[in-house]
């Protein structure tokens, strides 16, 4: 098996670089040298040591995604490598593949498990020698690398690999764009290549007749959203900024799901859930009722297609996806809130991914082709609805929710006396003048590897889009959206953390929900 030298390994996991455009998300004020150093060494310790996948199930390796998210909110070197040593009790040492990945064999192995480094290492040398741009185009949104080609065998399906398991693989590459590590990146692809095409249904062939496929080396960028590109060996092409040849309008990504709501064959009992427990749920919404999905998505994206979808049209998309996942995982959390144990809210861990891998979307907006970009909004949007359905399909009563839910979420006293504020202390019965800093105070030092994955999502999406009022959303045909505001993102963390647990504050930790809806 072979080991990168320590070169290698700097050139794979640098300090981290600034974020890759300015729509990307922005990191908390706490790193330092220091604490970027400790990042770095212990994602170089666990690229060589420990394998992508700890168990024969195929459970994901997190350690990544977990020092990734406290760094970007301020976590010191001390707080990153603790965190670390959380993970690698569980772990799985790397194992030697059966035998080397190259072009030819490439398109043999996929959806084997067991041979991940060996796909590691072909993506290695793949970043050395090409643009990083150019290796996504060509084994991810490619015709050759979905429908095949010359020298393929069969359909790859590289796209819904990317998609497979909770989106996993697009998280973990959507982690190396963000930082800039080159490491994570070709992890993820391998993670991709050993997946298996789960949801292929959601990627219907027809998205890969095009005339022409993105080309290496002459790829247009999202130029606009994109000021400094970390991982780029050379300069990006200028990409068109003008809507000029673009359809005049879409419907919303909330119409979308009014009507998936309203329509009754995605109900769960013209689906056939619930499953028993160790069959898939998604698999089968995907085929059962993949087309359908895939169709209803292809109406939202009218505006995406052509060569040259504008950035102003990319960003208005991202943000949809953003909304549309927060409620999923928000409002229907609170809706199904019996089916939890505290009764108080439904914090499921199969909507909490839709959440942590939407906060990836303006990254890889930073590096593909505005072509390749809608492929992946378009699909993401089907995956989104798929697993949507496949958790029961859950009612979204957002006026309820608001009547129910609170802006401004506190820790919890937990029957300590409180100091009083000193005289002349501004607003000294406010308990936290900025909900958010005890919120991500109790998330940095919570041992669970995804609670600060999704409240740096939620933070990011209340950074972004906190400033929208009730309105903006009115025309749409989804109930109670013209109810929606900026809090939204704030009432789901404080929701989430009650349920999780306010650890630092003396909380039990809580858990994740699985029962589903």
């Amino acid at each position: 098996m072979f080991t990168p030298k320590a070169e290698e390994l700097d050139t794979l996991f640098p300090l981290p670089p600034l974020p890759p455009s300015s729509q990307a998300p922005a990191r908390l004020p706490g790193i330092t040298h220091a604490s970027s150093a400790a990042l770095a060494n212990a994602l170089k310790d666990n690229h060589v040591k420990w394998h992508a996948y700890f168990n024969d199930r195929g459970f994901h390796n997190h350690a990544s995604h977990h020092l990734v998210a406290i760094y970007a909110l301020g976590a010191g070197g001390p707080l990153i490598e603790a965190a670390y040593q959380t993970h690698v009790v569980y772990m799985r040492p790397a194992i030697e593949a059966p035998e080397p990945i190259d072009e030819k064999s490439f398109w043999v192995h996929l959806g084997k498990r067991e041979f991940y480094n060996s796909y590691l290492e072909f993506f290695r040398t793949q970043l050395r020698n090409k643009d990083i741009t150019d290796v996504l185009e060509e084994y991810v949104f490619s015709s050759r690398a979905n429908v095949g080609g010359s020298g393929t065998e069969g359909e790859p399906h590289m796209l819904a690999r990317f998609y497979a398991a909770l989106a996993h693989p697009m998280i973990h590459i959507g982690c190396g764009l963000e930082l800039g590590f080159l490491g994570l990146v070709a992890e993820g692809l391998a993670q991709a290549a050993t997946h298996n095409d789960q949801g292929k249904e959601l990627v219907p062939d027809s998205l890969f007749q095009h005339p022409k496929d993105p080309s290496t080396g002459s790829v247009s960028r999202l130029s606009a959203l994109i000021p400094s590109l970390s991982l780029r060996k050379r300069p990006a092409a200028s990409g068109r900024t003008a809507s000029h040849g673009e359809k005049a309008s879409a419907p919303h990504a909330f119409t979308i799901l009014a009507r998936v709501l309203a329509t009754s064959s995605f109900s769960a009992t013209e689906i056939g859930l619930p499953l028993p427990e160790g069959s898939s749920p998604f698999d089968l919404v995907s085929e059962k009722s993949g087309s359908a999905l895939a169709e209803l998505v292809a109406e939202w994206a009218a505006d995406l297609d052509g060569e040259n979808v504008s950035p102003a049209t990319i960003q208005k998309k991202i943000e949809e996806l953003t909304w549309v996942n927060a409620i999923i995982y928000g409002v229907a959390g609170w809706a199904g809130r019996d089916r939890s144990p505290n009764k108080q809210y439904n914090a499921d861990f199969f909507f909490m991914h839709l959440v942590t891998s939407s906060l990836f979307l303006p990254s890889f907006a930073a590096y593909l082709s505005p072509r390749s970009m809608a492929l992946l909004l378009r699909t993401y949007f089907a995956m989104s609805l798929a697993w949507y359905i496949a958790r029961g399909r859950p009612a979204l009563p957002i006026r309820e929710f608001y009547e129910a839910t609170t802006p401004k979420p506190a820790p919890p006293s937990l029957g300590r006396e409180s100091i009083p504020a000193a005289k002349d202390t501004l607003t000294p019965d406010d308990a936290a003048a900025n909900p958010w800093l005890p919120i991500i105070q109790t998330t940095l030092t919570h041992p669970g590897e995804h609670v600060c994955k999704l409240q740096r999502a939620l933070m990011h999406n209340a950074t972004v889009y906190g400033t929208r009022d009730a309105g903006h959303f009115t025309g749409t045909e989804l109930e109670g959206a013209e109810i929606l505001d900026g809090t939204l993102f704030i009432r789901v963390a404080g929701l989430s953390a009650d349920r999780l647990g306010w650890m630092k504050e003396g909380q039990e930790q809580g858990g994740w929900d699985r029962a589903g809806f």
